[in-house]
């Protein structure tokens, strides 16, 4: 694999209510927990790991980049408030040196906010990364709907991007995994992790072919407290996949990108 694009930084405090969350600029980045959910679900239960109305999320990648055959990769997100109050969501962005960056968006009762290429539209930033979206307060939960997409001759291709909550991080004790991916003359693959944690990691990536047997020799490289890092997978893979392991937590995610029209297949990497 060529080295990772990007890993990484900040830590703060939790409030407890929306008001206060109006009232202190200086909320800070916290992991996403099982507070932010209604209801008693937790990771070691049968619920399927599928993300719900929340007050914290983790977009585990985004882009506002030029990419290859003259694309310019651009990242849509809507929020919808799903509640009958206003309040405000701290929206975080993480990149290769930690969280550079957040901002307060408010957002009415049962108000859709939309960003046509968020990472411009808030931060007025280049390049790729990570946004975290967290009300501070379990009961002002919203809904998201996230794309990566590029508009050609042809049209727009997007691409699907989905977002975590607690339940969707890669810990030290339960691996992710994507599946189905190729890399060759056609495709080519990413594979990337935002982290969920105020403490440096290291990330490790081991390719498996489609009969279970390993690839080429494991991958590893540091990802930074709240930090983000991608990284191409270089050998050739057929159908395969890939097992991601963190040290402490991490969103991780794959996307299969195919050469020619820049249309991508983008999935979390599952638990288990």
């Amino acid at each position: 694999m060529r080295a990772p694009l990007g890993a990484l930084v900040l830590a703060g405090t939790v409030l407890a209510t929306s008001s206060t969350l109006a009232q202190s600029p200086d909320l800070g980045r916290r992991p996403l927990g099982p507070e932010s959910r209604r209801g008693n679900v937790t990771a070691l239960s049968p619920s399927p790991l599928a993300v719900g109305a929340v007050s914290h999320l983790l977009l585990p990648t985004s882009a506002n980049v030029n990419g290859q055959y003259g694309a310019v990769f651009k990242t849509k997100v809507s929020i919808f408030n799903a509640v009958d109050a206003t309040y405000q969501i701290r929206v975080g962005l993480s990149v290769a040196n930690g969280e550079i960056a957040h901002v307060y968006v408010t957002i009415g009762p049962y108000q859709t906010l939309t960003y046509g290429n968020i990472l411009n539209d808030l931060f007025g930033f280049y390049g790729g990364g990570a946004i975290d979206l967290d009300s501070g307060n379990a009961n002002d939960v919203f809904i998201v709907n996230s794309q990566v997409y590029v508009d050609t001759v042809a049209g727009r291709y997007t691409t699907a991007v989905q977002f975590a909550d607690d339940l969707g991080a890669v810990t030290p004790s339960r691996p992710g995994f994507v599946v189905g991916i190729s890399v060759n003359g056609a495709f080519r693959t990413n594979v990337g992790c935002a982290s969920n944690s105020p403490y440096d990691q290291t990330i490790t990536f081991q390719a498996y072919d489609a009969n279970g047997y390993t690839v080429g020799s494991p991958y590893s490289f540091t990802l930074a407290a709240w930090g983000w890092g991608q990284a191409s997978y270089s050998g050739s893979l057929t159908n395969g996949g890939i097992l991601i392991k963190a040290t402490e937590n991490a969103v991780c995610y794959g996307v299969e990108v195919n050469n020619l029209s820049n249309d991508g297949t983008y999935q979390l990497a599952t638990p288990y």
